[in-house]
């Protein structure tokens, strides 16, 4: 054999060793030992038509290996997960429960070792329908080594969920997902120090006291958070600090998601990337998690009484003078069940809203407050019933509206005017809801973060608010004697009510006009009118009906000439104010140029928003401000705008009126109150303003 064929018989040798040694390795190297799992639950009906299903991704790894979180931290990949092969299914919410931290060195990843199930909201496209899940999983797991593990799982979803399934172990693990609130442990300050190095300080309250407290900081793809560093503990209270790195490369407006975890309790807030003060008691409850429930309840009972003395309850403060004064002591010795029938019907109009708002949620719909106005199906039968409680009350005919509704439903007790109260209470309570008012903007947006029985409870405890002044008089029925007596004085005040109740039906008709358009509301206008000239007719004597006519033909033939006048974009009564319209990038951008930017969002059916435009924005010493210095910016929210909706919510509001200061001082803005002041105004813009000082300029 030649030298030749003995190197390539030795070449040969040596490749087949280093195949044996690349074997022997690769069979002897750990593998996950990866179990999966698609787990079906209950399915949650809603009478809008949709429904939610619950299910769940069971994930299970063998000893020593772990997963990651939706936020990895300093290496691995989040889970990935591909729902495209489902059927009858709109869209699938991943719950993420909290992580844990493995740390190796400097290096610190964020997850799950061992054993996690992820619960899965599934909104489904058709209730009555069975839905096919199918999912694509891409899992990054780690040991020793790295490795990327794909799975393919489906399940079917029951159209009636009666059988037996894994509602009970999906539930469990719900209770891992950090939530804005949690029992026995709250967030009382949450801020952002930039110097001498940034940093996130974070204040908990936590019975029993916090042992091992652990902070993660996601939400941001440029913002990372370090090691949680607890300063104190003493008596429950906290005080941790986190370092922060790529602050400055985060964009404006980003909020960072904090999670607070130790053992099996946790708790998520947020906060703008640019946040540098500590987090308001009251005005960000909702936003840190800070408040109990008891605490939005106090919150909550005194914003529905205020909401009492607000703007929007002008419209029906004489439905309110009617059901308080149009006593007859025949009829009832005593006021008291009217008083508790009018509390009554407005606590259950606050529940109904609840309710109605709870199913909507539950459908993925847009949720806020006052959104009945944007509905026509909503203010056509609003602007109806008022036409009729102004007919009846001008005695165009004798059918005692609404107490003929209360007739038909309590005929066969003949209680029709404690019933009539009721829904009298019920309507006015309607009619009062387009606009917000202090503390209820913060109850409400508590209130529609939370499942349906908190938004119910919230918003029954707002309606007892609004409800006090009836139950006070309910309690002490003589206050009611402070009244006097009825006579002929009455027939002056109904008429005055009626004439309020016309106004609140031309006032529905001009929003109806600029949501639905001008042909639609003169249409509904001149039907209204023709049909009031017929009852006057029928009613009163021929030179009466004519006096009459001559009066409302005008009135109509305004309203409809007005709801042919449209005002144009970013034009206001001041002509002086150059308005731009609504985009977060340009305010953004505006803000990092250092201009200082006023925002001003309303609605044609927000009469706090009129007020404020009226007689605080349109004022001599705001107006030459605005025309000065400051890009003044204007939404309109008469119809709906999930753009509009999506920039209330990054501030955790869901009302109107909305105003909100940007500049160089608040590049996070400073939101202003629902009342506004000339004086509120301006101080909130030189406030923005003022550059900041450099920290080593000041003295």
């Amino acid at each position: 054999m030649s030298i030749r064929h003995l190197g390539s018989l030795g070449l040969l040798l040596g490749v087949l060793h280093l195949a044996t040694i690349a074997s022997a390795v690769g069979a002897s190297r750990p593998q996950p030992n990866l179990d999966t799992r698609l787990l079906v639950g209950d399915v949650a009906r809603a009478d809008s038509g949709a429904a939610t299903a619950w299910a769940g991704l069971d994930v299970r790894l063998g000893a020593g290996w772990h997963t990651y979180w939706r936020s990895p931290g300093d290496a691995g990949a989040p889970p990935e997960f591909d729902w495209s092969g489902s059927r009858n299914v709109a869209e699938v919410t991943v719950e993420w429960p909290a992580p844990r931290r493995f740390s190796e060195q400097d290096i610190d990843t964020f997850g799950y070792d061992e054993h996690v199930m992820f619960p899965l909201r599934v909104q489904l496209r058709d209730r009555a329908a069975p839905a096919h899940l199918t999912l694509k999983a891409v899992l990054f797991v780690c040991s020793i080594i790295c490795t990327q593990q794909e799975t393919q799982l489906e399940a079917d979803i029951p159209a009636m969920s009666r059988q037996p399934n894994d509602q009970a172990l999906i539930d469990e693990w719900r209770q891992s997902v950090p939530r804005a609130t949690a029992v026995g442990l709250s967030i009382s300050a949450l801020r952002i120090d930039r110097q001498p190095k940034p940093e996130l300080r974070l204040e908990a309250r936590a019975t029993p006291p916090l042992r091992a407290p652990d902070v993660f900081i996601d939400g941001s793809d440029a913002v990372s958070g370090g090691r949680a560093q607890v300063s104190r503990i003493s008596d429950g209270e906290v005080t941790i600090s986190v370092p922060l790195q790529g602050l400055d490369q985060a964009g404006p407006r980003q909020r960072l998601r904090v999670t607070l975890v130790d053992g099996d309790r946790s708790i998520e807030a947020t906060l703008p990337v640019d946040a540098d003060v500590v987090a308001r008691p009251g005005a960000a409850a909702s936003r840190t998690g800070a408040a109990s429930i008891w605490t939005i309840l106090a919150v909550a009972l005194l914003g529905g009484f205020i909401l009492n003395f607000m703007p929007c309850v002008f419209p029906v403060l004489s439905l309110k003078l009617v059901s308080l004064i149009e006593h007859d002591p025949a009829h009832a010795p005593s006021p008291r069940p009217a008083f508790l029938a009018t509390a009554a019907g407005i606590v259950a109009s606050f529940v109904t809203l609840a309710i109605v708002l709870s199913a909507l949620k539950a459908a993925g719909a847009q949720v806020g407050w006052g959104l009945q106005f944007q509905q026509p199906a909503f203010l056509i039968p609003m602007i109806l019933v008022l036409a009729a409680f102004g007919a009846n009350l001008l005695g165009l005919f004798e059918i005692k509206l609404p107490w003929w509704i209360a007739g038909r439903l309590s005929g066969a007790t003949g209680r029709r005017t404690v019933a009539g109260h009721t829904i009298n209470g019920f309507v006015m309570t309607l009619l009062a809801t387009p606009c917000s008012a202090p503390f209820v903007g913060t109850a409400v947006a508590f209130a529609l973060s939370q499942a349906a029985p908190q938004i119910l409870l919230v918003f029954a405890t707002l309606g007892i608010g609004m409800a006090a002044p009836y139950l006070l008089l309910a309690a002490a029925p003589r206050l009611a004697r402070l009244f006097p007596r009825p006579g002929r004085w009455m027939l002056k005040l109904r008429a005055v009510a009626a004439l309020a109740m016309i106004a609140t039906a031309l006032w529905l008709l001009t929003v109806l006009a600029d949501i639905s358009g001008t042909v639609t509301a003169t249409v509904l206008a001149a039907a209204l009118l023709v049909t009031g000239l017929i009852l006057a007719a029928l009613r009163f004597p021929l030179r009466r009906a004519l006096a009459g006519a001559g009066l409302a033909v005008p009135i109509g033939l305004a309203l409809i000439a007005a709801t042919h006048v449209t005002q144009p974009p970013g034009v206001s009564q001041s002509t002086a104010i150059d308005w731009q319209p609504l985009v977060p990038a340009d305010i953004a951008a505006e803000v990092r140029s250092g201009h200082t930017v006023f925002v001003d969002i309303g609605a044609s059916w927000c009469v706090t928003c009129k007020v404020n435009e009226t007689f605080v924005i349109d004022s001599a010493a705001v107006r030459s401000r605005l025309a000065s210095d400051v890009i003044a910016v204007r939404a309109d929210w008469t119809s709906p705008s999930d753009a509009i909706a999506s920039y209330l919510r990054s501030f955790d509001r869901y009302g109107l009126p909305f105003n909100v200061v940007f500049g160089p001082g608040a590049p996070s803005g400073i939101v202003l109150p629902e009342l506004l002041t000339p004086q509120i105004v301006l101080d909130a813009i030189n406030t923005a303003s003022t550059i900041p000082q450099p920290e080593n300029d000041k003295s």
